[in-house]
């Protein structure tokens, strides 16, 4: 036995599951206002059709829903009634195609061609089209017309697959009495992380970033979200990120953990974002790679131990200002597949900060002899440049001029001119 509900205008998403639910695990949502439920095993609670679909309108009611029933031995039976006829409709079986014969043909789920192609013909019902023989309208339409000849009589050409519920990784722990400090957060986190990440680990997903909300005394409510660089399902792991940074940002009014004045913890509740699991394919011959739980926690602490702006991975930034970085997340991308040999050597700038004051004999528009700190004095056997590069807007424009010079002992530095300080600098050393 299958039951059906139509709304005759769409609901808000999960409204008609909602009630469906209520009956039975088995229940196939359609469209917006179609929802499909198995009601094999119910007669022992409700011992006859009619009772049964008047119950799914009443549970409807109570929440607020106009809705349409109908209980048939087949599941599109139901789903035509369902949608054709308002309040309940129950179908005895062996009277599908009576009850449905009447019925428009446009309560079928039809190609906009195809539908066109019946009027045509003169087709207005689903009787007229129960009507036809099989073996013309497969002549005329191949398999698809005596498979819609079946549905017309009430007869299923698809057996009833259940909407799998979307997953939801969640985990609330409501106290009985407040906390307020860091070493008894850690065990309230304990038993709310571990069977959240127990349920990931089943599903075979990883948390790729995590929502905490702390529900205060006073009725605020503090929410953090962490998302480290890669996903993890250690509930270890995520607690030490979490208590980090909540010792790093603690929800206190002007303090710390220590003086006194945090709002009490009543509820606990920690959400994770799932994402498939990491496969990992280790090799005989290259190193292993560091753990990602372990890389998350030391980033962690890095964040807390330093300032603001402090922790992550350097970004040049789109500007012609020399040494202009700023600060992102640490997110190492995957080693390079395939590499058998070693990479090319490449030159690096070791910077000085502050650049190191310098005197330079200018010769035909070019550096001759630098003299600087100790270990950057000689003549200029060889150079490159000048490259012109800017400050801020506001300074001149191509303020800076550099060069690449190679002095008589083989040390290779960078130079530049600051036209705004008539001065010259050593930038750094090449290695």
């Amino acid at each position: 036995m299958y039951g059906a509900l139509h709304s005759p205008y769409p609901l808000a998403e999960g409204a008609l599951l909602a009630v469906a639910h209520a009956f039975t695990p088995r229940v196939e949502s359609l469209l917006a206002t179609d929802v499909l439920l198995d009601l094999q095993g119910l007669g022992r609670v409700w011992p006859a059709p009619e009772v049964l679909g008047q119950a799914l309108l009443l549970s409807g009611r109570d929440r607020g829903l106009t809705l349409h029933a109908a209980v048939a031995s087949t599941r599109v039976a139901a789903l035509v009634a369902a949608r054709g006829r308002a309040g309940l409709t129950v179908i005895t079986p062996g009277q599908e195609a009576e009850m449905l014969a009447p019925l428009s043909l446009d309560l079928l789920d039809l190609a906009d061609d195809r539908r066109a192609l019946f009027r045509r013909w003169g087709l207005g019902t689903l009787g007229d089209l129960a009507a036809l023989p099989a073996k013309g309208l497969a002549e005329r339409l191949g398999p698809d017309g005596p498979r819609l000849r079946r549905l017309a009589l009430g007869q299923d050409d698809t057996p009833l697959v259940p909407t799998r519920a979307p997953d939801t990784f969640e985990s609330t722990l409501e106290l009985e009495w407040p906390i307020d400090g860091l070493e008894p957060l850690s065990f309230v986190l304990a038993r709310v992380l571990d069977p959240l990440m127990a349920a990931l680990a089943r599903r075979g997903r990883r948390a790729a970033a995590l929502t905490l909300e702390l529900g205060l005394v006073d009725g605020a409510c503090v929410r953090r979200t962490l998302k480290p660089a890669t996903p993890s399902v250690e509930a270890r792991t995520w607690r030490t990120l979490l208590l980090l940074d909540l010792e790093a940002r603690p929800p206190v009014d002007g303090g710390s953990w220590e003086s006194g004045r945090a709002q009490s913890i009543l509820t606990v509740t920690v959400a994770a974002e799932p994402t498939a699991a990491r496969t990992v394919q280790y090799s005989l011959l290259d190193p292993a790679q560091p753990s990602p739980e372990k890389l998350a926690e030391l980033m962690a602490r890095l964040h807390e131990w330093t300032a603001a702006g402090r922790g992550g991975a350097p970004a040049l930034l789109d500007t012609h200002r020399p040494g202009a970085f700023a600060m992102e997340g640490f997110a190492p991308g995957p080693p390079a597949a395939g590499a058998t040999t070693p990479p090319e050597p490449r030159l690096a700038l070791r910077a000085y900060r502050p650049p190191m004051p310098a005197q330079v004999v200018v010769r035909d528009g070019g550096p001759v002899f630098v003299s600087a700190g100790a270990g950057v004095r000689g003549p200029v056997v060889d150079r490159a440049g000048p490259w012109q590069a800017s400050g801020d807007w506001w300074d001149i424009p191509w303020s800076r001029s550099e060069w690449d010079v190679a002095l008589a002992g083989g040390a290779l530095f960078r130079i530049f001119n600051d036209r705004l300080r008539d001065a010259w600098f050593v930038d750094g050393e090449l290695d």
